[in-house]
């Protein structure tokens, strides 16, 4: 089975908030994959524990995902700030020898707003009732990610990390 046939088999959908099938976003070419760790309100900590908990697993996904949408360049895009977790996922593309970015994000709550993302990430502006991949990119929550590498071991979605 194929990443996009084991996403879909799982049941994996955008674990930010939007719940979007993952397996359409991922049904396409691009670029560049983001990896969305930038938590979306104040007080949220779930994109931060799971990048110091899970930094291997996530590096070691990542590629994975790229792979089967064609990008070549691979960021996770997260707060300036998150120093323990910008630490954990650095250790973690030195020991997995791996080519993902990490992209310092100012200190602003975007929202989940993906078009912001990518814009500060790559300088694409996506248009108005445009798609990500209207550019090139394919944005998907670090959770999201940790739910494609279940899915890669035949694990479905059950729980969600709060």
């Amino acid at each position: 089975m194929n990443l996009i046939e084991c996403v879909k088999a799982a049941g994996v959908v955008g674990a930010g908030g939007a719940g979007f099938p993952t397996h359409v976003k991922l049904n396409t070419k691009v670029d560049c994959f983001i990896v969305n760790a930038a938590e979306c309100e104040p007080l949220i900590e779930t994109d931060k524990y799971l990048c110091r908990a899970w930094a291997d697993r996530i590096i070691r996904t990542i590629p994975v995902i790229a792979e089967a949408i064609g990008a070549d360049r691979c960021v996770i895009a997260l707060k300036a700030k998150y120093e323990q977790e910008i630490t954990a996922l650095e250790e973690s593309i030195k020991r997995n020898s791996s080519n993902v970015e990490i992209c310092k994000l100012g200190y602003c709550y975007p929202a989940g707003d993906e078009q912001t993302m990518i814009q500060q990430v790559t300088g694409r502006s996506v248009p108005g009732r445009g798609l990500p991949s209207d550019v090139g990119c394919v944005v998907d929550n670090v959770g999201t990610v940790l739910n494609i590498a279940d899915a890669l071991e035949g694990k479905p979605v059950t729980d969600k990390y709060l």
